[in-house]
């Protein structure tokens, strides 16, 4: 009797050793599909949050593409903005606004 006794002990002990190993292979693929997804899902969600910005940045330049004032007026904004910064450099392109006409001939040919 003490023997199959034992055996029983021993069968049951083996079965729990199964099964605690089985979990804890359960719980390592888990972790790692989990690990493995936790980028994917933060990429996804980077990427929607760029779609929207650039959404919302093309309703913009329509919104200011249709009346000029509208975008001269943020152009106007956005200088007054750098102009309350020291250390904010502009460079402006005067050559470029003015009339050809007007420059004359600076090459010296006659």
């Amino acid at each position: 009797m003490e023997a199959r006794t034992k055996a029983e002990t021993q069968h049951i002990e083996a079965q729990a050793r199964a099964r605690n190993q089985r979990l804890e292979a359960e719980a390592t693929a888990e972790s790692h599909r989990i690990a493995t997804q936790a980028p994917a899902g933060a990429q996804q969600i980077k990427t929607e949050a760029e779609t929207r910005a650039l959404k919302e940045l093309e309703r913009s330049a329509k919104a200011y593409s249709s009346p000029p004032a509208l975008l001269r007026l943020r152009e106007l904004e956005t200088l007054r903005d750098l102009a309350r910064n020291a250390n904010a450099r502009i460079y402006i392109g005067f050559d470029k606004h003015a009339d050809i006409k007007d420059r004359g001939d600076d090459s010296g040919e006659s």
